[in-house]
């Protein structure tokens, strides 16, 4: 291997052979980790929000780079779960769903982050759930899906200002676009994202999105300096999926594209075996089977035919579930050169046929991401189109709404004493009948007994209650409940009972004098405020009110019934200069004239139970 070639500083061994002090900065931040670990180990637990936010965030930093770190630190969440707030219990949900997903259970991480969306609120979880059904939408071929997300989560970064929450929207728009094929666009997303944060990591997402496009743009040529920049800060950041698979494409290309020189075949010698050991013990399936594919090529090229079949088998076994991939085209055409080497040409047409199948599955599904995706930046076009309508619509409005207000403000200097006095005379007469509107409601009558309703006599009689309050005034309030009625209704009926109601209120209202007030509380119950009166002369009219009811000639109404009255009073200097108190107190009065044998008056003591 040469120095100066590029690829070469992925042999490992060989580049801390020639970069002692890079080993030593590896064993030393190895060092900073194990202790962080000891110290964080020695914690009893997460015991406050902020100590879980900060766990979480910082889960979520690592979720790529340090996939047992965040294992490890989601069980120890999972002792807290109880005790989370419901923006945390959000957030752990989506770091669930995400290590759901990395195991590869897609579908299981999709509804479980639509369930978490459905019953999220905060913006910042709905952006993540968002983030992560658009990268489970692409990763599953669902590119429809794919697309509506990836579009949702952008619009919905408008209404937050946090910055994680951005990152995690924008390192998911670099990804999916590139998954659809709008490499433009990943690369467009990927320098958002690092000049927000200007990382390692996200360098490395940047660097990752320029040369994948290059790589798989047959039309541009491969700046290898840049996929080795790109690899560098993919090592730095842990982010050994994004370094090993740029790698592997730059390799595949070289096979593919170029004639390769006895010289730069043992270059790519060394560096395959150079990664072996990596590569094979690695966590990624797919750049497995690349990595198997590339060995097939390359052994073709060496003319070591069983060594190549052997790969390429290896490859389709390491595809199983994969789908149709580019290693996959790769290793069917290196079977078959391998039967045409052979003579086995039944095999070879078939591996030919299979391999077109695949190429046109692969040309099918780049055409659905094309569409997928036009179909909804035509959508967003359409919208955008009715927006602009709209606002065309409102602004010729708002041009005639000035047009119309200048015209007025025009006439208004014109007749601006005329409109004075009619504005004048408009206020008067507005005032005149809001307050006979106001007296008309207040002083609604019963329609049976002619005397105030519960509305009217409550509006009357707490402005009485307030003037003689001010006063300190007495005021008496008496309940008064005819007895038995129900009897009367019963056993002559309901016009009989009307007229005892209408007549025994004719006999109180002929004791009623001043300021006294009568209202219908309701059935056969009234009640009576009566201001001014001293406790002896309230008594003696109560007293009269009792005995009118009692001596009530019934003879008009075509029978002969006696009607009684039972009394229950109370008074302010007793339950107050409330409305509500002398009416409960009254009420109470009343139960015991009631209870001792009705046909009387009880005035309210407090002393009595």
């Amino acid at each position: 291997m040469t120095k100066n070639n590029p690829l070469s500083q992925y042999n490992l061994p060989y580049y801390f052979r020639q970069q002692p002090g890079a080993l030593c900065l590896i064993v030393f931040c190895l060092c900073v980790v194990f202790t962080v670990g000891l110290a964080h180990s020695a914690q009893n637990e997460l015991t406050d929000p902020e100590s879980i936010n900060q766990e979480m965030l910082r889960l979520e930093a690592i979720r790529i780079s340090d996939h047992d770190g965040f294992a490890k630190g989601l069980e120890n969440l999972a002792l807290v779960a109880d005790g989370m707030t419901a923006f945390q219990s959000c957030h752990y949900g989506f770091l669930k769903a995400y290590q759901t997903a990395f195991k590869g259970d897609y579908q299981t991480a999709i509804d479980d982050a639509k369930q978490l969306k459905a019953r999220c609120k905060d913006i910042k979880n709905i952006v993540r759930m968002d983030a992560l059904l658009a990268n489970l939408a692409a990763l599953r071929g669902d590119y429809n899906d794919a697309s509506l997300y990836i579009d949702t989560t952008i619009n919905e970064l408008k209404e937050t200002t946090d910055t994680t929450t951005k990152i995690i929207a924008y390192s998911a728009a670099a990804m999916v676009y590139n998954i659809l094929g709008q490499k433009q666009l990943s690369i467009k997303y990927s320098e958002i994202l690092y000049n927000l944060q200007p990382t390692t990591e996200n360098k490395c997402r940047l660097q990752f999105s320029k040369n994948h496009f290059y790589l798989h743009d047959s039309s541009s040529d491969v700046p290898v300096n840049e996929v080795d920049y790109s690899d560098n800060a993919c090592i730095d950041s842990g982010n050994l999926l994004f370094a090993q698979s740029l790698l592997m494409d730059s390799i595949y290309r070289k096979l593919k594209t170029e004639n390769l020189s006895p010289t730069k075949l043992n270059e790519l010698s060394e560096l395959i075996v150079g990664l072996r050991p990596e590569i094979s013990v690695g966590p990624y399936k797919n750049i497995q089977a690349k990595f198997a594919a590339i060995e097939a090529k390359f052994a073709l090229l060496q003319g070591n035919i069983n060594a190549a079949e052997g790969f390429a088998k290896a490859t389709l076994d390491l595809n199983e579930g994969l789908g149709n991939t580019l290693q996959l085209i790769f290793a069917l055409e290196v079977l078959e050169q391998v039967a045409l080497s052979e003579n086995k040409y039944l095999a070879a047409y078939q591996y030919l046929s299979q391999r077109n199948r695949v190429e046109l599955n692969l040309y099918g599904q780049s055409k659905a991401k094309q569409m997928a995706f036009m179909t909804v930046k035509h959508s967003n076009l359409a919208k955008e189109f009715e927006i602009d309508q709209l606002n065309q619509q409102k602004a010729v409005l708002e041009l005639e709404k000035q047009l119309t207000e200048q015209l007025a403000n025009n006439q208004r200097l014109v007749i601006m004493l005329i409109l004075t006095l009619l504005g004048l005379m408009v206020l008067w007469l507005y005032k005149v009948k809001k307050r006979h509107d106001y007296f008309k409601g207040v002083s609604e009558i019963d329609h049976l007994t002619k005397v105030l309703t519960r509305k009217a006599f409550e509006e009357q009689a707490n402005a009485l209650i307030k003037r003689m309050a001010s006063i300190e005034a007495p005021i008496h309030l008496a309940i008064m409940d005819l007895d038995r009625f129900k009897r009367v209704n019963d056993n002559h009926g309901h016009l009989v009972g009307d007229w005892v109601l209408k007549n025994v209120v004719y006999a109180c209202k002929e004791l009623i004098e001043g300021e006294t007030i009568i209202a219908r509380l309701g059935g056969e119950e009234f009640c009576i405020v009566m201001p001014g009166l001293n406790f002896n002369e309230m008594y003696n009219k109560v007293e009269a009110l009792r005995l009118a009811v009692e001596t009530l000639d019934s003879s008009s109404s075509g029978t002969d019934i006696v009607v009684t009255a039972s009394f229950g009073v109370s008074s302010a200097n007793c339950s107050g200069y409330s409305l509500n108190m002398l009416l409960t107190h009254a009420d109470v009065a009343l139960f015991q004239a009631k209870k001792q044998g009705r046909n009387q008056v009880v005035i309210y003591n407090p002393a009595v139970p």
